[in-house]
């Protein structure tokens, strides 16, 4: 009987790390990292919208024409909670 085997047989079912660490499940710092990677995006995402609604609320009348966009149009984008698009 291999290491592998003998550990297996005599041991109570081994957790998930274990049974990665082992070659018996696939290897998982793929997968955790494309998560990660997800996260972050969402998170900075998230940040940059929170900016840009802030910047929205110091432009005066005459910049808010320039760009098409009314007085109380602006108020209700920047008060719009950042996780709202």
């Amino acid at each position: 009987m291999t290491r592998l085997q003998l550990r297996t047989a005599t041991q109570a079912p081994a957790s998930i790390a274990t049974r990665a660490l082992y070659g018996d499940l696939p290897p998982l710092a793929p997968y955790v990292a494309g998560r990660f990677a997800r996260a972050l995006d969402t998170v900075l995402l998230w940040h940059e919208r929170a900016r840009q609604r802030r910047q929205l609320l110091q432009l005066d009348d005459v910049m808010l024409r320039d760009i098409g966009v009314g007085h109380s149009d602006a108020l209700g984008e920047a008060s719009k909670p950042f996780w709202r698009a």
